[in-house]
């Protein structure tokens, strides 16, 4: 900030001090802004030079997508218990062998020998979701999961609903 002068004795402030005014010293500011703008003029046309060079080539493996999930749904209604593999109804007894095809369908890169070595990495791509109405019967989940396992789906993963939202 800057300072006012004035002789004593004409209202210069109480016993001689300096009065303090708001008005701002924007030189200093002027100044400034002027040399970084030399600098943006002069560097602004050596940014768009075009120099050709060869880039080393990248030997880092990208890595796979995930496979895509394979969800089991089980539906509690009057007329009775519905089993869906993805979006399509399935009777229950079916219900390993329709999920194995939709889960070969999701993952056509692994096998399913893979996926039941559990040491393995592949191992993670067996999982299977199960999601379930809040009406249904714990007992109608554990059917779904046991015709699962009987297929050899061992890694089997139940859904819940996510009420923090």
């Amino acid at each position: 900030m800057a300072g006012k002068m004035s002789a004593p004795g004409h209202g210069g402030g109480k016993r001689g001090r300096l009065e303090v005014t708001a008005d701002p010293n924007v030189i200093p500011f002027i100044d400034v802004m002027l040399v970084l703008l030399i600098i943006f003029m002069i560097a602004a046309p050596i940014s768009t030079v075009d120099i050709e060079v060869e880039m080393p080539i990248s030997k880092i493996i990208p890595s796979q997508r995930p496979p895509r999930p394979t969800w089991i749904s089980v539906q509690e209604s009057a007329a009775g218990t519905r089993y869906y593999v993805m979006n399509e109804e399935v009777p229950v007894n079916d219900l390993g062998e329709r999920t194995f095809e939709e889960w070969q369908k999701n993952t056509p890169t692994v096998t399913f020998d893979e996926c039941l070595l559990a040491e393995t990495i592949k191992a993670s791509h067996c999982r299977i979701y199960i999601r379930a109405d809040t009406n249904t019967a714990y007992r109608n989940v554990v059917r779904a999961m046991n015709q699962l396992q009987n297929k050899g789906f061992t890694r089997i993963g139940l859904v819940a609903e996510d009420r923090r939202r």
